[in-house]
């Protein structure tokens, strides 16, 4: 450390983990509003200890926080997520330029968490048309799709084009324990006009509930208040999923969620034929699976064709870390037709007209 450095050390203890790995690393991120984040990878001794220590130019001025992580964490990840963390006053400073904090004491929940809180998926699959021929070329995205009441958010988690064979492959991972806060805030939230058809369709079939509430574009807990009105228990306090004194949408507070999650489905009718909230349990930012919808799209020149657009209720709900799809074009436009390919092309490349060829478009 240079001498005229302010030094902030912060020691790490692993003791109380007792399937602890001496060969894992823990990631330690120091931020504050002002400050560029820093990070150090920690490595421990045979006792499970180790330490961190980080270097500013000045004094800081204001507190700094400290959060602890898996190694495989990013500087975005830890400042966002549900993890160990501690804040440093900015008094600490006070009279010196080197802190030694108390050790961070990891605990075994944590140690664990650490281990399990991302997943990798890799999915496989081809894409062919209606008559089962291969669509060549064309675009596969993946988008990862979480439906609360009758609003949706997409997030998409890879795009690849299909090979000679049709086929394709798509690889992310999801990560779990984010704020909830900062999850909900970050998604962009529509209303489903598919859902909104099917839910209404549902409960309509009961006349005690009256007609629902009409779906705003973003989140409101205004449609859920006839509902809880026409039950004989009134709504705890402790369960309101808004805020106090702030209105609905981005007010909403997901940690109250699952309270009126329980209540409504005491009064809701049962078995909604798709596993959407309220019906089904749901914590995505604890969460790091993933429920799969596909679009496929085919460019030739200036003109791109949608040959599948897949809508919520044909979503592949908490895929397995391996998947293996089979996508059906429901257009019958695509690539090969407008290239003017013939069975001769098909069965021997070397002939097939390319996207760039001067091959005319078939009327």
């Amino acid at each position: 450390m240079a001498d005229n450095r302010f030094v902030l050390r912060v020691p790490l203890d692993a003791s109380q983990v007792s399937e602890f790995c001496p060969n894992c690393a823990v990631r330690v991120l120091v931020s504050s509003k002002q400050c560029a984040p820093q990070q150090r990878l920690v490595r421990f001794s045979k006792d499970k200890k180790g330490t961190a220590a980080f270097e500013f130019e000045s004094a800081p001025q204001e507190a700094l926080r400290v959060a602890l992580g898996p190694e495989t964490a990013t500087a975005f990840e830890l400042q966002r997520m549900q993890t160990i963390a501690v804040n440093v006053p900015a008094s600490s400073w006070s009279g010196t330029s080197d802190v030694a904090m108390p050790a961070v004491q990891i605990s075994a929940y944590y140690w664990w968490w650490w281990q399990h809180w991302q997943q990798s998926f890799k999915v496989t699959g081809r894409v062919v048309s209606s008559r089962g021929v291969p669509v060549i070329g064309a675009a596969v995205s993946a988008f990862d799709v979480d439906a609360w009441w009758w609003w949706t958010a997409q997030e998409r988690v890879g795009e690849v084009t299909t090979d000679e064979d049709g086929s394709f492959a798509i690889e992310f991972r999801r990560a779990s324990g984010w704020s909830p806060w900062w999850w909900w805030a970050t998604r962009d939230w529509q209303a489903n006009a598919e859902l909104v058809g099917r839910i209404t369709a549902f409960v309509g079939q009961y006349p005690k509930f009256g007609a629902l509430v009409g779906p705003t574009a973003q989140p409101s807990m205004e449609v859920f208040q006839p509902l809880l009105a026409s039950s004989s228990r009134p709504m705890p306090a402790k369960l309101s999923p808004v805020r106090p004194g702030q209105g609905s949408g981005s007010a909403i507070d997901p940690a109250a969620l699952e309270g009126l999650r329980e209540r409504l489905a005491e009064i809701l009718p049962r078995n909604f034929p798709l596993p959407v909230w309220p019906w089904a349990q749901w914590a995505p930012w604890e969460d790091c699976g993933a429920n799969l919808i596909f679009k496929v799209t085919d460019t030739c020149g200036d003109e791109t064709t949608v040959l599948l657009n897949e809508s919520v209720s044909e979503a592949r709900w908490d895929i397995p870390s391996t998947l293996d799809v089979t996508l059906t074009t429901r257009e019958a436009r695509f690539r090969e037709k407008r290239l003017g390919w013939t069975l001769v092309d098909y069965l021997f490349s070397g002939n097939r007209p390319q996207a760039g060829a001067a091959v005319g478009r078939p009327a």
